[in-house]
């Protein structure tokens, strides 16, 4: 009995290091990974990421230790882990434009980009990427310049929007150029539709002035939603002068409003509200809670984050009991949305404790915390919440 234990464990401990196999990362400093690319002749796989990139840690724990991904890429690869707002990272993320995280990105000996995607990838999906990136005829690099010596077309134009994308990159300079190149006509066609959408707010353009100009036949063809969620982005471009300013143009704020209304663009009274909130939120504070109070929950009805999120600013900055009472509406109005969301209870709580309902806001933190312990969050995780509780209790005796 004693020996069948015995050989028992040591199966599990190899099954268990079998199981355990992780990419080797390089420790030194970035010229030296280089210079161990070039002797090697091989590929330096970078893994761009941030400490609070939760992908990044879901990679690092269930794909970097899958042992098939990592006999690939230790056999093929230099590996090299990169912090991307710390030390040399920083400098690498302009040089290589990582503006998500994880980025995941593939340079030779001479630090030339050849490859690059961004995401978490399970592990047969991240082996795939890692095989087009060794390829020359399919790495990231060699793709976006065959794009771009031939020149975009209907056949090749997602195909481009989906490489650049793929990486956090920006493809719309290269697409607008491809849309110059549309007869007004073929706007109205479904491919060139979403082009317009999803890469053009220039609202001064041909592309969106012959939108406004054939509004009804692209909400027949496309949807009402979908345009009116269109315009209201459109009208961020629009009022983008004034919400980005580092000084308040109150003067010409308002004479823009005037002269966006005289358009009478659809949901021109949805766009101008946005606006005057950005404005307001960063030149005046009194006059952003005001406006967030009338109108917030009517714009955001269906919005349950951005519900949670103005609550909580009303919990921190607001004292008026009937201005956290349309607070208190928002939160509720978001767990409605999404039930079972810590974080949502948690504000709903808050906001309920603040305007003085201490029973309802007691019952709603008790489930909060209920919430986090069967989702199996750490104690540190609600302790906030534990906190308010607390400070509830006491102040309902």
């Amino acid at each position: 009995m004693k020996n069948l234990f015995f050989v028992s464990f040591l199966t599990f401990c190899i099954t268990s290091q079998a199981q355990n196999r992780q990419i080797n990362f390089e420790h030194g400093d970035l010229a030296s990974v280089l210079a161990k690319a070039k002797q090697e002749n091989k590929l330096i796989f970078i893994d761009a990421y941030t400490t609070w990139c939760g992908p990044c840690k879901w990679l690092a724990k269930n794909v970097f230790t899958n042992d098939t991904v990592a006999d690939y890429f230790n056999a093929n690869f230099v590996n090299y882990k990169m912090d991307m707002e710390k030390g040399e990272g920083i400098a690498f993320a302009q040089k290589y434009s990582v503006s998500c995280y994880p980025n995941l990105i593939f340079i030779n000996g001479n630090g030339e980009l050849i490859h690059r995607g961004a995401g978490g990838m399970p592990a047969a999906m991240i082996i795939d990427f890692a095989k087009a990136g060794q390829n020359p005829s399919t790495s990231f690099s060699a793709l976006k310049t065959s794009f771009e010596k031939d020149g975009l077309n209907e056949n090749n134009v997602f195909a481009y929007a989906n490489l650049l994308s793929g990486s956090c990159l920006d493809p719309s300079p290269e697409i607008k150029k491809y849309l110059k190149g549309v007869k007004d006509e073929d706007l109205e066609k479904r491919n060139n539709w979403i082009l317009v959408r999803d890469y053009n707010n220039d609202h001064e353009s041909r592309e969106i002035k012959y939108l406004f100009a054939h509004y009804k036949n692209f909400e027949s063809k496309f949807g009402k939603d979908t345009l009116e969620s269109k315009v209201v982005e459109l009208g961020r471009s629009y009022f983008a002068k004034y919400t980005n300013s580092s000084a308040y143009d109150k003067t010409g704020f308002e004479n823009a409003k005037k002269e966006f209304t005289s358009l009478n663009w659809p949901k021109s009274k949805e766009v101008i509200f946005n606006a005057e909130l950005q404005v307001y939120d960063r030149f005046d504070s009194k006059k952003y809670f005001e406006l967030a109070n009338t109108d917030f929950l009517n714009y955001n009805y269906n919005n349950p984050g951005a519900l949670n999120s103005m609550a909580w600013q009303f919990y921190e900055k607001v004292e008026d009991k009937k201005m956290l009472a349309s607070a208190v509406k928002m939160a509720e109005r978001a767990n409605v949305l999404m039930p079972g969301n810590y974080a949502f209870l948690d504000t709903h709580a808050a906001v309920l404790y603040k305007s003085g309902n201490n029973k309802e806001a007691e019952s709603i933190a008790v489930k909060a915390i209920d919430t986090a312990k069967n989702q199996k969050m750490g104690a540190e995780e609600y302790k906030e919440t534990e906190e308010l509780l607390k400070k509830i209790r006491a102040n309902s005796k």
